[in-house]
């Protein structure tokens, strides 16, 4: 009997302890973080400043943050240089989403991606200044280009040859320069400037080029990742000598010592170099000036492959491209585009969104002279055309003006340059202009007709494709026997390092937006 009480004994014990085991894990699993409702032991509380690589170079920006790290405000640095009209707008707006949404996986701002994305950086940097992971807010960095720009070697710089003449070439201002021939080496005052090299020299317009500016859209990265891999490695013998609109570097214009410099007089680069033309003509650097795009659309593109084939010694292949371009727009001539009593109405706008309003153009100035040479009827020339600013290229146009003129076919300029390969990444256009108010019910948009069209093509030696392109939009039926995309793919195989695939040269809209 005392056995059996003995065994009830430990089977209570056994149970009493079971039960308690029990309790205990019940409770760890019901109570409430230790540190909810009460205080960190670390305050995050203070302003923190960081910064990101924006449109126009570094966007900096202060963010304010209580004890536990919740964001309280953010600012940007008035320091920016992002475009106003453009940028600013999401300078604006993404500070605001992002305290609100207490996130960094807030939406671009069509029209300002670039600037979105680094407000948006420097939040993040911000942050992790902090102590804070930005990753917990959503924020996901953006894909860091792999590419591999070659270390400068002056080894491999081009072996300059006996000059064996001296000839005189007048320039599309009228100079007469003196230029000691042959050329071994070049410098360009912007890199995109290569493109009326190419069709004269082939490879060696890369393989004697010692020196170039760099251009809006970063030609000198983008032409090394293009071409590198078709002419062999060039960046080796290459500098850099300007920023974009910027002053020239002298010291690395000499060091290079290119036998000419030539510069697009339509540039802000053609005042830079004539203020250090006396230094270069000391060191025996000769600055030739060209115009592009030039004051004719029809002519100036040849006024310049004449002067870079006189110079290059290259005179017939000059001429043959020149007259490949003449036959283009001889075509368009044919068509009497200009006579037609019944002109397809046209607005036309540079990279805009839907909060985002680009700059129009009449048709004295930039896409506008194009589309006029199509035959297009521009809405912007019966309100700007006269005004002081008609030949400028940063005039708007009341979006009310466009609805009550509800044109035909909307245009847009924008996107990238060359980057349509396995170096470089494109993107579509957004069309996010269609959800702007009202405009949705526009003609153009009802039927379909919105076009975009690659921004640098108007200031390049493709300008007579994009007239074509447009006219091919605005009038079909005079096109139904021409394949218009042929004809540029006709000029790359005669005159270019590459196909046309290259670059995305026009989008139709396919009645979607995108962000």
């Amino acid at each position: 009997m005392k056995g059996f009480k003995k065994v009830l004994t430990f089977v209570a014990l056994v149970l009493v302890i079971v039960l308690s085991l029990t309790a205990c894990g019940q409770d760890e699993q019901t109570q409430a973080p230790a540190n909810e409702g009460e205080k960190p032991d670390t305050s995050f509380a203070g302003t923190y400043d960081g910064s990101a690589e924006g449109y126009h170079g570094n966007l900096n920006v202060s963010v304010e943050l209580d004890e536990t790290g919740k964001i309280l405000s953010v600012a940007v640095g008035e320091d920016h240089g992002e475009t106003p009209g453009i940028g600013d707008i999401a300078i604006e707006k993404l500070p605001k989403l992002i305290v609100e949404a207490q996130s960094l996986r807030v939406d671009s701002v069509a029209g300002a991606t670039r600037t979105s994305d680094g407000i948006i950086g420097a939040v993040a940097n911000a942050l992790s200044s902090a102590g804070l992971d930005p990753a917990a807010l959503g924020y996901v960095p953006k894909e860091v280009d792999k590419w591999k720009v070659a270390k400068y070697d002056a080894s491999t710089m081009p072996e300059k040859v006996p000059t064996t003449d001296t000839i005189v070439i007048k320039d599309v201002k009228g100079r007469e320069v003196s230029i000691d021939v042959p050329i071994s080496t070049y410098a360009l005052s912007t890199m995109d400037v290569i493109d009326f090299i190419i069709p004269i020299l082939g490879e060696d317009a890369f393989h004697k080029l010692v020196a170039s500016g760099n251009d809006g859209g970063n030609g000198i990265l983008g032409y090394d990742k293009l071409y590198t891999p078709v002419v062999g490695t060039y960046m080796t013998h290459f500098g850099q000598i300007s920023e974009h609109n910027a002053p020239f570097d002298l010291e690395m214009i000499l060091a290079q010592d290119p036998d000419v410099l030539i510069v697009n007089s339509a540039m802000q680069a053609h005042k830079y170099a004539l203020e250090i033309e006396p230094q270069l003509t000391e060191a025996g650097i000769p600055i030739v000036l060209i115009d592009v795009p030039g004051k004719n659309l029809t002519t100036s593109t040849q006024d310049t492959f004449k002067i870079l084939g006189r110079l290059f010694q290259k005179d017939e292949r000059a001429a043959e491209v020149s007259t490949f371009i003449d036959e283009q727009y001889t075509l368009i001539d044919s068509m009497n585009l200009d006579e037609k009593t019944d002109k397809a109405t046209v607005y036309y706008e540079k990279g805009g969104a839907a909060e985002v309003f680009g700059s129009t153009a009449t048709s004295l100035s930039g896409w506008g002279v194009l589309i006029d040479y199509a035959g297009g009827e521009n809405i912007a020339d019966p309100i700007l055309i006269d005004a002081a600013s008609g030949k400028g290229s940063s005039n708007t146009l009341d979006p009310e003006i466009v609805l009550e003129a509800n044109p035909e076919f909307v245009i847009m300029s924008g996107g990238g340059w060359m980057d349509n390969h396995a170096n470089a990444t494109h993107s579509e256009p957004s069309y996010d202009i269609v959800n702007r108010t009202g405009w949705s019910e526009l003609k153009a948009i009802k039927d379909g007709n919105l076009y975009n069209l690659s921004q640098a093509m108007n200031r390049s030696t493709y300008s007579f494709f994009a007239v074509i392109k447009i006219a091919s939009w605005l009038y079909p039926e005079e096109f139904e026997n021409i394949d218009v995309d042929a004809i540029i793919d006709e000029y790359f195989d005669r005159f270019m390092l590459t196909d046309s695939s290259v670059n995305v040269w026009s989008h139709k809209w396919d009645g979607v937006t995108r962000k």
